[in-house]
């Protein structure tokens, strides 16, 4: 009987033995499925914010290619009127340099309020 009792109990060790190596195997599966989850959802966070910085970069560069390329105009209209004015004085009689002393100051205000947004 004893011997019997042993062998009951060695089955029952066996067995026991092999439910707790399958329930490690199955906690391990379910480790990894949940890890693979979360580092899913964590590299679909990353696409997200990546395209979030890339939009506000290019929107950014947009705004300063607008800006420097007003810039760029007003200088030109800057330089266009410097010109003007030195010609003038160098080759205009007094008359003449009255007579366009009106439209000068028109062109000036405008480039003035062409120049205040911009910088």
């Amino acid at each position: 009987r004893k011997v019997t009792d042993v062998n009951t109990a060695m089955i029952n060790l066996v067995t026991r033995e092999r439910e707790v190596t399958q329930q490690g195997e199955d906690v391990k599966k379910q480790i990894h499925t949940q890890s693979q989850l979360i580092i899913n959802l964590v590299q679909q966070s990353e696409r997200q914010l990546v395209q979030q910085v890339d939009t506000a970069v290019q929107q950014k560069i947009q705004l300063l290619t607008k800006q420097k390329e007003e810039a760029e105009t007003v200088l030109k209209q800057l330089k266009d009127c410097e010109e003007f004015v030195e010609q003038s004085l160098k080759l205009g009689s007094q008359q003449q340099i009255l007579r366009e002393k009106q439209n000068m100051v028109q062109v000036m205000r405008t480039v003035n309020q062409d120049v205040n947004p911009v910088v």
